[in-house]
């Protein structure tokens, strides 16, 4: 069953995937425009997933609101630094990239603690 929590990733993924692929598609091409809105759909679409399964376990306290905070902030800095210079595309991946290592780092000090 779909709520409207579900729709939330799409509506905020498709307007900057929009802008890519005209931004990218009026200077190198429109299959090159294709290529990095999809990136930016799917980046912004599994960075706003993460971060509400990541809200939904701050059962475990601290380390859980670090996690969500970070996975929040993170990606977003990097996006937000790499954009600046090169396209949008490229701050998603960067993002993603930052995003997938406070996942990992945060992931493994709660295994440490808490076993789980």
């Amino acid at each position: 069953m779909w709520t409207t929590t579900d729709l939330i990733p799409w509506a905020l993924a498709l307007p900057a995937a929009f802008w890519e692929l005209r931004n990218v598609g009026r200077r190198h091409g429109w299959i090159l425009g294709a290529c990095a809105g999809s990136i930016v759909f799917g980046g912004i679409l599994i960075w706003v997933y993460v971060v509400q399964q990541s809200i939904h376990d701050l059962n475990y306290g601290a380390l859980a609101f670090v996690q969500a905070l970070g996975l929040l902030l993170g990606p977003l800095a990097a996006a937000v630094i790499i954009s600046r210079r090169a396209t949008l595309a490229a701050g998603v991946f960067a993002g993603g990239v930052v995003g997938f290592c406070v996942y990992v780092f945060t992931a493994t000090i709660g295994i440490g603690i808490y076993g789980e």
